[in-house]
């Protein structure tokens, strides 16, 4: 290995970080800090999570907290999202907003209280571009400590699984997040962990990678804290089963890991009840379990964004492209599969099912919980399915397989973007861009639809950055795993 390759694949790693954290950046500041689902209830729960406190939380009922004023509310959500309502300019200081429960307010709450002012548009901004770099430093820490079937894997699997749901939810002060964000990743570092030599000086700080990116599911929501908690289970049972020797070391680190959350988990109520099956409440067990068995599917691709429309229209180009790359990649890695290899990837697939299933009976609804909860399963499906391959030729193993794909990712993220940004920044002047007007920082998106937040800055630069960052992000990522690709070719002859 020259000096020459490894300059040139550091500097390829700099570039496509760099690229990432710009793409970030642009869904931070693309859309107002009323955007999002429940972004009221968050950010209440942000805003009391010390206590109350004068001028910024007042009145704590575990239903509804007082806090700085936000944005006009509009049948009890924002109106940037539901523009339903006569818009009045507000000169209060302080609104009344809903609360999640105290049972729900994990420990998110309280960590991102420290970016939390009187001034809710800088504080969220800021909350947003944490959130940025925290991702940053996750994909940094997959390119620069991974490598070989790893970090194809896991390249890989996030490729095709960013656009549109993760992308904008782990930039926002939803928790859901960070879940999302450490499902995603948590078990590559593991395995990287697992088949380092011990001698390897990144050992440790895969291990430091693996525990973070855990501790953000658990630190966040319950059913992500058993997401990680199985996908970790299968990571480590592949290992033993291919090596049938795990080091003393390496057991009793893990298992240390594992005693210490499952204790934690078992001491909440709450915990204990997600991790149990009931009965349907209200329908017969057969034809539910039926209903389910047909729609689990469905629900489960709608974290591709292929979701079918209330009013029956079919799914968008984005659900489309990212549907078929899925299931291309997934068909790809699935060739020359050994029987072990298909039971891990059943396992996955099993667990995906009882999750969802799960996920009706907490609502108590025939219908089962959109995809998006299991997003960071669907990662780890295509991943786990990489990881399992016997095959030598994987779906982006080929440049002309790689260039299309960066191609058609690169304009669902387009697409994805614009429609988000179209949604919260509303431009009335030039049909196809982005109205560049100015608004106060008081003023509210709906007035006269300008750009959301007092700058000299326009949105369709915004816009244009984003997706000039994205395929910067695809390209240079995929160069770094090409130089494992090559170097592996070259080592087989």
């Amino acid at each position: 290995m020259t000096t020459s390759w490894v300059s040139a694949t550091n500097r390829n790693i700099a570039i496509a970080v760099l690229g990432f954290f710009i793409t970030l950046a642009c869904w931070s500041i693309g859309s107002s800090i009323g955007s999002g689902g429940d972004i009221d209830a968050h950010i209440s729960s942000i805003w009391c999570a010390w206590g109350e406190e004068p001028r910024m939380c007042e009145n704590d009922t575990g239903s509804s907290a007082t806090v700085p004023y936000m944005f006009q509310m509009c049948n009890g959500r924002p109106i940037d999202s539901m523009p339903g309502c006569e818009v009045a300019e507000s000169s209060d200081q302080m609104q009344t907003l809903r609360i999640m429960g105290e049972r729900f307010r994990s420990p998110y709450y309280a960590i991102m209280r420290v970016f939390a002012t009187e001034n809710p548009q800088q504080s969220i901004l800021t909350m947003r571009l944490v959130n940025s770099f925290i991702a940053t430093v996750v994909i940094f820490g997959l390119f620069k400590l991974t490598s070989g079937q790893v970090r194809l894997a896991a390249i890989s699997s996030l490729s095709f699984t960013l656009i549109p749901v993760a992308v904008m939810r782990i930039t926002s002060v939803n928790p859901h997040g960070w879940a999302i964000l450490g499902v995603m990743t948590s078990w590559a570092f593991l395995r990287a962990f697992l088949t380092a030599p011990k001698v390897a000086n990144n050992k440790k700080l895969l291990l430091s990678f693996y525990i973070f990116t855990v501790l953000l599911p658990v630190t966040t929501r319950v059913d992500a804290a058993t997401y990680v908690v199985f996908t970790s289970a299968i990571v480590l049972l592949h290992r033993y089963m291919n090596v049938r020797r795990i080091s003393l070391k390496e057991i009793a680190v893990l298992v240390g890991v594992f005693a210490v959350g499952i204790a934690i988990f078992m001491q909440s109520e709450h915990i204990q009840g997600y991790l149990t099956l009931s009965k349907p409440a209200g329908f017969p067990f057969g034809q539910y379990l039926l209903f389910q068995v047909i729609h689990i599917p469905e629900s489960l691709v709608e974290a591709l964004g292929y979701a079918i429309g209330q009013q029956g229209n079919g799914p968008g180009l984005v659900g489309i492209i990212g549907l078929l790359l899925f299931m291309t990649a997934l068909i790809f890695s699935l060739q020359s599969a050994t029987k072990v290899g298909l039971i891990f990837v059943g396992l996955v697939m099993f667990f995906l099912a009882i999750v969802m299933y799960k996920g009706s009976l907490v609502v108590n609804s025939l219908i089962p919980p959109p995809g998006t909860y299991a997003l960071g399963l669907m990662t780890f499906l295509l991943g786990m399915s990489v990881i399992t391959s016997r095959s030598e030729q994987q779906f982006m193993s080929r440049k002309g397989n790689r260039i299309a794909a960066i191609s058609l990712l690169s304009i669902t993220h387009a697409l994805t973007l614009y429609s988000w940004m179209e949604l919260y920044t509303q431009g009335n002047q030039t049909s196809g861009f982005f109205n560049a007007q100015t608004l106060d920082a008081s003023s509210s998106l709906s007035l006269s639809g300008g750009w959301w937040w007092n700058t000299w800055s326009s949105p369709n630069w915004v816009f244009l950055s984003g997706i000039i960052s994205f395929p910067v992000f695809l390209h240079f990522a995929w160069r770094v795993v090409g130089s494992d690709i090559t170097t592996a070719e070259v080592a087989s002859h």
